[in-house]
């Protein structure tokens, strides 16, 4: 062994030689936590941060993905039951590059990149279908960038052209969508698959267009429209206004019998139709001129008989001739007067008040002496009612069955109860296990010192030691008198008995002041004699 490392491990031999068990059994575990605690955060901190390289993968585009990753060494993780790829996210981007660069990931659906794949020899035939095709793997493409759409597969059925527009049909579409699990599409969400799908095509309507789900379910009727996400929309709306005017109620309610004592519901009939209507006035302004204006007079003077009688020949005896002069005049005024015309449009947006009906009940307990037509008067006036348009409000004052409220109130209190008894445990646990490690260490402290008394004692109390000292003491004192009488013979015995006389002081301060090393070493002493 080198003799710069003999040094400190002999020293450290000697140190741990010197404590006790429980102490060195401490120093250990105290050893072990502090590896274990910079391993795991040696991994934490070594550990890259995943990211997604690509998401909604094909089984095929996955396989092929990961068999690049390997060949390459690139570490990854698959997540989302092997259709999203993670790796680390330094190397997100030049991964993606790499694998666009080995057409990765193919897909099924190219959507217009089919289009640059034909040639001069392809078909009208072929070119349809191959447009059709690129149209719908265009809006699967679309529709799955929505939230909670895993895939989507769009069927496009588009005419032919025909000679006459009257033998023109309409263009339809259906939609296959594969949800997330605990995904449910609201009719909003159903109505912007269908308007994203109609106006990607030409004369298409979204009454043409039909959605369903991978479980079946029918989310748009082709013929009917949206009605899932129009029932669902004037649904939500009455719900909302409802909601506001029973509120408004109850804020009047609840300051007068206290919280808990009244209960409002309002059922709001509205119309969800749109209609539009235009109307054109015309009216005259006396006294405006008029924009053009034409009189005509005719006036005749003249003499001679009048022809009279019956036409027919057979009357022609009865016709006869009369005598007289004949005198007529005619005027006639033509004026263009300017009119004035209001064209008026006029749109009725929907959610008009067909009908409100109004129920309040009232907590006997507290509203007995309570005038009910003050409290009809006061949510009447709150929720806006209007007894011409067939609004109708009904108060009754019944007793309140508060058994759930009164259970439910119990409940809360008793999990408020648990958790601070949860929570009192806890601290209990969490100190006595702190009292208890405390308690651990104190007792291996009291028996490491305890021992290292016993062992003291022991030292102070072996017969051999003490023995031995003796017998340095006794040859020590001897040899001191022996030079005293020689000292006037010989002065260098003097000095001699001197130098003895402070080694024994030194040895006695070191058996005073260090008994453990010194008794360490005479053991070492007597060892090495008996070995001897």
């Amino acid at each position: 062994m080198p003799a710069a490392l003999a040094g400190p491990l002999g020293r450290l031999r000697s140190a741990l030689e010197t404590i006790s068990l429980g102490q060195k059994v401490v120093i250990g575990l105290l050893v072990a936590g502090l590896g274990l605690g910079g391993f795991f955060f040696y991994n934490w901190i070594t550990t890259p941060t995943m990211a997604p390289l690509f998401s909604n993968l094909a089984a095929s585009d996955a396989s092929a993905i990961v068999e690049e990753l390997n060949a390459g060494g690139a570490s990854y993780e698959l997540a989302d039951g092997g259709g999203t790829i993670l790796v680390a996210q330094d190397q997100v981007y030049d991964l993606r590059l790499a694998m666009s660069g080995k057409g990765l990931p193919a897909g099924s659906d190219t959507g217009y990149a089919l289009l640059d794949e034909q040639g001069i020899t392809t078909s009208e035939f072929q070119q349809q279908k191959t447009y059709q095709r690129a149209i719908e793997g265009e809006l699967a493409n679309t529709l799955e960038a929505l939230d909670g759409v895993q895939q989507a597969i769009v069927h496009v059925a588009l005419p032919e052209d025909e000679v006459f527009a009257t033998d023109e049909a309409d263009p339809t579409a259906s939609v296959m969508l594969d949800l997330a699990p605990g995904t449910q599409l609201s009719g909003e969400q159903v109505q912007s698959v269908t308007n994203l799908v109609s106006s990607s095509i030409e004369g298409m309507a979204p009454e043409q267009v039909t959605v369903s789900d991978t479980s079946g379910q029918l989310l748009s009727s082709a013929g009917q429209g949206v009605t899932t996400a129009a029932g669902d929309a004037r649904s939500q709306l009455e719900t909302d206004y409802e909601t506001r005017l029973a509120a408004r109620a109850q804020a009047i309610l609840d300051p007068v019998l206290g919280p808990g004592h009244a209960r409002v519901s309002v059922r709001a009939d509205l119309d969800m139709s749109q209609r539009e209507a235009t109307s054109t006035t015309h009216s005259y302004t006396e006294g405006t001129p008029p924009v053009s204006e034409q009189n005509t007079s005719e006036e005749y003077t003249g003499s001679g008989a009048a022809v009279g009688g019956v036409l027919g020949p057979e009357n022609a005896a009865d016709a006869g001739t009369g005598g007289g002069d004949s005198t007529y005049t005619t005027e006639s005024n033509t004026a263009n007067n300017a009119v004035d015309q209001t064209v008026e449009n006029v749109v009725t947006a929907p959610g008009a008040i067909n009908r409100l009906t109004v129920a309040v009940v009232l907590d006997d307990t507290v509203a007995g002496s309570m005038n009910q037509a003050l409290v009809q008067d006061l949510v009447s006036n709150a929720v806006g009612l209007d007894v011409a348009r067939g609004d109708d409000i009904s108060v009754a004052s019944l007793q309140f069955d508060t058994t759930a409220a009164d259970q439910a109130a119990a409940e809360m209190a008793q999990a408020r109860e648990d958790e601070k008894n949860a929570q009192m445990w806890s601290l209990i646990k969490t100190g006595a296990i702190g009292l208890g490690i405390a308690l651990l260490v104190l007792v291996v402290w009291l028996r490491s010192r305890r021992r290292d008394e016993e062992d003291d004692d022991q030292l102070e109390l072996d017969d051999d030691v003490m023995a031995e000292l003796e017998r340095l003491r006794v040859a020590s004192t001897r040899d001191e008198t022996l030079l005293l009488d020689r000292a006037t013979d010989n002065r260098a015995l003097e000095l001699e008995a001197a130098e003895r006389a402070r080694v024994r002081g030194e040895i006695s301060t070191m058996v005073s002041e260090r008994p453990d090393e010194v008794a360490q070493m005479l053991r070492g002493w007597l060892g090495e004699g008996a070995t001897k």
